[in-house]
C-alpha cells in the first residue's frame, strides 16, 4: 500500500474558500506511514472516458468562457488545469492499487460534482468516474459502486453514471444546501441541517448494505469532511469521533465483503485547515490499519 499525492495539487486560488494547502498540511501529517506514489499527467483518453471532446479540450487549453468559470466557481490558470488533471491520474492510480492490495489511498480527488460536459462546484473533472470507467475498460472489473458522503450531493458522478447499470452511486448528502438541483443518483439518502454522529450512522448502517448488494468489484469512497460539526459550508453536526465511525463503517464492510476500496479526500471547509488536514489524515489512516 502507499498514499498516492503530488504536491502540485497546491496551487494559489487567492481568497478562495477551497483551501488547496490541505492536501500538503494532509500528507504532512501523514508522515512516513506508507510510501508516497506521484501521478503523472493523464492522457487525453483517460479522461475522454468520463467527459466530452468538448469539455476535455477546453480544460487542456485553459480557454474557457466567463460561464464555465462561474458555474466551477473557478478561474481555470494553466496550474489549476494541471492539479485537476493530475487527480484524475491520482484516483486511476488509486483504483489501480486497491484492485492490487484491497486498498487505494489517494490524498486528494473527489471532484463529484464535475459533469461529463462541464464543471461545477470547484470541480473541474470527475476523477471518480475516470477512475471506474478506466478499470472497466481495461477489463479489469465489470462492476463498481460509489459512496459519496461528502456533505453535498455527487451531482456530476449521479449524471454521468446514470445510463449505466453497472455503476451503483450512493450519496448520504444535506438537503437544502449545494447544489440546488440534485441529479438522482442509484440511491440518495437526503438528511436535514443539524443531523448529529447517532441519525447519520444509523442511516448509513441501514443503507450500506444495498450497496454491497449488488457485488460491486470496485469500490470509490468519496469521503468529504464536510459533514464535520465546525464546516463553513455544510449544517451537519458530525464529531470528530462519529467521522472516525463513519469511516471505520465503511472500511468493515468492504472488508467484510471482500470490496477493493478506493479512497478519494473530497470537501472540508472549516476555518481552521490544520483541522480539515487532521480529519483527512484520520479517514486515510483508518484504511492502513
Amino acid at each position: 500500500m502507499r498514499f498516492v499525492y503530488s504536491s502540485r495539487y497546491v496551487v494559489d486560488l487567492g481568497g478562495h474558500v477551497f483551501p488547496t494547502k490541505k492536501f500538503a498540511l494532509t500528507a504532512e501529517k501523514l508522515g512516513g506511514a506508507l510510501p508516497f506514489l506521484e501521478p503523472g499527467m493523464p492522457s487525453r483518453e483517460d479522461l475522454l472516458l468520463a467527459h466530452t471532446g468538448a469539455w476535455v479540450d477546453k480544460v487542456i487549453s485553459g480557454r474557457m468562457s466567463l460561464q464555465d468559470e462561474t458555474l466551477m466557481e473557478l478561474s481555470l490558470t494553466g496550474e489549476v488545469s494541471r492539479a485537476h488533471q493530475l487527480a484524475v491520474s491520482g484516483t486511476i492510480l488509486a483504483c489501480l492499487d486497491a484492485l492490487r492490495f484491497g486498498t487505494g489511498l489517494h490524498i486528494g480527488g473527489g471532484s463529484h460534482h464535475a459533469f461529463s460536459d462541464h464543471g461545477e462546484g470547484f470541480c473541474v473533472l470527475n476523477d471518480i468516474a475516470c477512475g471506474i470507467l478506466k478499470m472497466m475498460k481495461e477489463s479489469k472489473i465489470k462492476r463498481a459502486a460509489v459512496i459519496d458522503l461528502d456533505v453535498h450531493q455527487g451531482n456530476g458522478t449521479a449524471q454521468i453514471f446514470s445510463k449505466n447499470p453497472d455503476v451503483f452511486t450512493f450519496s448520504i448528502h444535506q438537503e437544502d444546501i449545494y447544489p440546488e438541483i440534485k441529479q438522482k443518483s442509484s440511491l440518495d439518502v437526503a438528511v436535514q441541517r443539524g443531523t448529529g454522529d447517532k441519525e447519520y450512522l444509523d442511516l448509513l448502517k441501514e443503507n450500506l448494505p444495498a450497496v454491497f448488494n449488488r457485488q460491486p468489484e470496485l469500490i470509490v469512497y468519496q469521503a468529504g469532511v464536510d459533514c464535520y460539526q465546525k464546516d463553513i459550508l455544510g449544517s451537519l453536526n458530525l464529531s470528530q469521533e462519529g467521522l472516525l465511525k463513519r469511516d471505520l463503517m465503511v472500511r468493515d464492510f468492504c472488508r467484510r465483503f471482500k470490496t477493493p476500496v478506493a479512497v478519494t479526500l473530497g470537501g472540508g471547509y472549516s476555518m481552521e485547515i490544520q483541522e480539515i488536514a487532521a480529519l483527512h489524515a484520520q479517514t486515510l489512516l483508518c484504511f492502513v490499519e
